[in-house]
């Protein structure tokens, strides 16, 4: 029998490759460096920033801009982008499902190289 054909038999049978523990970790992992996540951070973090730059000095970029406080404006949109990306990575995490059929597929090829490698 082939690898494919006996990774595939073993899936077919209900054995899984990784443990419950193995597999919870993956979803945190995955779950934590969820891209959505990330970008959530960085746009509220610079948001903040921006705002507060924006309410301190409102008048700092005002000549170049025709008269629009920009780093408020700025500021406030960043943070409505940063909080939208967060309530969307909390409303809709990724399925736990995809997570652990993406890391037992990565453990099943990690495990045909590792058998085709001479020793």
């Amino acid at each position: 029998m082939t690898d494919e054909v006996q990774s595939q038999s073993q899936s077919q049978k209900g054995e899984e490759l990784l443990t419950k523990a193995q597999q919870d970790q993956a979803v945190k992992s995955a779950r934590s460096n969820d891209l959505r996540r990330l970008i959530g951070i960085l746009f509220t973090v610079y948001g903040v920033i921006v705002t507060t730059v924006g309410i301190i000095q409102p008048g700092a970029d005002v000549a170049k801009t025709g008269g629009i406080p920009i780093n408020l404006w700025t500021g406030i949109g960043m943070l409505i982008v940063g909080i939208g990306f967060l309530l969307w990575n909390r409303l809709r995490p990724l399925p736990a499902e995809d997570i652990i059929a993406s890391a037992e597929a990565s453990a099943r090829k990690a495990a045909v190289e590792h058998e085709g490698t001479p020793q």
